[in-house]
């Protein structure tokens, strides 16, 4: 969800802390121009949430909105893994998320324990002839790739090869992201050191990528 800040205060609503303001998609934006009936202009117009002169449309979320939200997301992964084909793009796309950070937050959010949820979906996984389990060079190379994005839009600093991990990790001390990112690719690289890839050339490269953000 992405947050900003509205100019315009034509519904009180708008200016609650509680009020994400959501940019609307192109297509969106596009299909309104053509006249869309399902997402017209006029339509739009009546819309108290929507503000046309920034196409921004302002939702009041509640703790219960968010936990809906997030048991969707949750649920929805599970049933796309069940459902979708190993080479679909969706079923990649959600073996990689659940692989992350903000999938084992969600989890604990809701309860649950993100470890033991992995291991049950790639038991349920062999058992409809799917494999769940991601090349771990490709993964640490995304999140390495996402990590780099990050930290410059953050830090905005470039690194040296000396003890990389250890001065990009002080670096990271005060930005909660920054270091759950930098610990999971601190385990790829463990899991990759122990397949039998050089540790200092995962170091390389992950200088060289934070370097080229």
């Amino acid at each position: 969800m992405r947050k900003s800040h509205s100019t315009n205060t034509g519904q009180p609503f708008w200016s609650k802390p509680e009020t994400i303001h959501h940019l609307l998609d192109k297509d969106i934006v596009d299909s309104m121009n053509r006249g869309n009936e399902k997402c017209s202009s006029m339509m739009m117009m009546m819309d108290p949430h929507f503000e046309h002169q920034t196409n921004l449309y302002h939702i009041e979320w509640t703790n219960d909105d968010i936990g809906i939200l997030l048991e969707g997301m949750f649920i929805r992964s599970l049933e796309i893994l069940r459902n979708a084909r190993p080479r679909n793009k969706l079923f990649k796309e959600e073996v990689v998320w659940q692989a992350t950070p903000q999938f084992a937050e969600i989890a604990k959010l809701l309860g649950y324990d993100a470890h033991a949820i992995r291991h049950e979906v790639k038991q349920i996984m062999k058992k409809y002839g799917k494999s769940s389990e991601m090349d771990l060079l490709l993964e640490f190379h995304h999140w390495v790739g996402l990590f780099a994005d990050m930290f410059k839009e953050q830090m905005n600093t470039k690194v040296t090869h000396i003890n990389v991990f250890k001065n990009v990790l002080a670096q990271c001390q005060d930005h909660y992201e920054l270091k759950v990112l930098l610990k999971q690719i601190g385990e790829l690289m463990d899991d990759l050191y122990l397949e039998g890839y050089p540790r200092q050339a995962l170091l390389e490269s992950l200088t060289e990528t934070i370097n080229k953000a």
